[in-house]
């Protein structure tokens, strides 16, 4: 296995849902600290790598993604030994029913399974309340669908994919721009509690304040259901996102990664869709900045057999790479202006 695909393994495989991101940021701050000086949070968790400019009160770029992913929560445990949840973030019920669960304790994991369909319940393999609460299990503890990381030819599949992929993009960027010299500081990391409102997005934007943003990610592909007329494939290469429901790109920012696309034969795709992410606080709080979507399709969104094509990263990795490459303060000042 690649070092890539074994980065994408550990963050798939991390269970970290909304609120309880700990872990996988640890993992970000590990990936992202050989390749950056300095590592900064804000309040919530959200975790980025910081590359430094020599240039005194430098512009501030922000490349954000989200690390957390959907999942359930316990809410209460019954006489019966079995527990009720709520959903935490998008969940495709229609695979929860009869599934494979990973539930987070305090002090490790312990594996259960959804039963019923209209009511559903998790069993744990128990008898009674005391039997469950023996586990470890609490009010309040987190659990996943359990999804291994698979590779399947040209694809990946695992759970967690629509969390993680913008995770490791951040991580090879900053990795692939660590001996660069730029002339403004440059922040690339992850934010919490994207699946329940975007909320982390709006505290790192605060910490950070950039002058320009980019945000990472995956978006739900069309099916392969003939009848589909939604747009994005997988294996058609990067998404340019001109809509979605929480943002309205910079047209220069869009123009620059069509023409990066033509000038470097990177393939690429138009995408619109009527979800939202990051972006939709990164481009306007405080006084605003222009913020672009890099993103890939993906399959099967918010369950646990999501998945996605390594040919479509690779496109999106190296577009965004010589996008901040070629960036300089210049050029995000022209960002900044170009809307007026």
């Amino acid at each position: 296995m690649s070092e890539t695909l074994k980065i994408l393994n550990t963050l798939t495989q991390t269970i970290s849902i909304s609120g309880d991101e700990k872990n996988v940021g640890k993992c970000m701050a590990q990936y992202l600290e050989p390749y950056c000086d300095d590592i900064v949070y804000d309040n919530l968790g959200s975790v980025f790598g910081v590359k430094k400019s020599k240039k005194e009160n430098a512009k501030r770029v922000l490349v954000i993604t989200h690390m957390d992913e959907s999942g359930l929560m316990i809410t209460k445990i019954n006489d019966n030994g079995s527990a009720e949840f709520i959903e935490i973030g998008k969940i495709n019920k229609q695979y929860l029913p009869g599934s494979r669960l990973r539930v987070k304790t305090k002090t490790g994991e312990v594996n259960a399974f959804v039963v019923g369909t209209e009511k559903m319940v998790i069993d744990f393999g128990t008898y009674s309340k005391e039997e469950t609460l023996a586990l470890g299990v609490f009010v309040g503890d987190s659990a996943v669908v359990d999804g291994a990381f698979v590779k399947v030819q040209k694809q990946c599949i695992s759970k967690a994919l629509e969390s993680r992929v913008g995770c490791l993009m951040a991580v090879e960027l900053l990795k692939a721009v660590k001996d660069k010299e730029f002339d403004f500081d440059l922040y690339v990391g992850a934010c919490v509690m994207e699946e329940v409102g975007q909320r982390g997005a709006t505290t790192a934007t605060g910490l950070v304040k950039p002058d320009l943003g980019v945000v990472l990610g995956c978006k739900k592909a069309k099916t392969l259901d003939e009848k589909d007329q939604s747009v994005g494939e997988l294996g058609k290469g990067l998404l340019v996102s001109f809509y979605d429901k929480g943002m309205m790109p910079n047209r220069g920012l869009l123009d620059a990664l069509v023409q990066i696309c033509k000038e470097e034969d990177i393939a690429y795709q138009h995408y619109y869709s009527m979800d939202l992410n990051e972006g939709a606080w990164v481009h306007k709080l405080f006084a605003g900045c222009p913020t672009l979507n890099v993103s890939i399709a993906i399959q099967n969104a918010y369950s646990a057999i999501e998945s996605m094509d390594l040919y479509d990263y690779d496109c999106a990795k190296k577009a965004l790479t010589v996008f901040v490459e070629h960036l300089n303060e210049e050029k995000i000042q022209e960002f900044k202006e170009s809307n007026r």
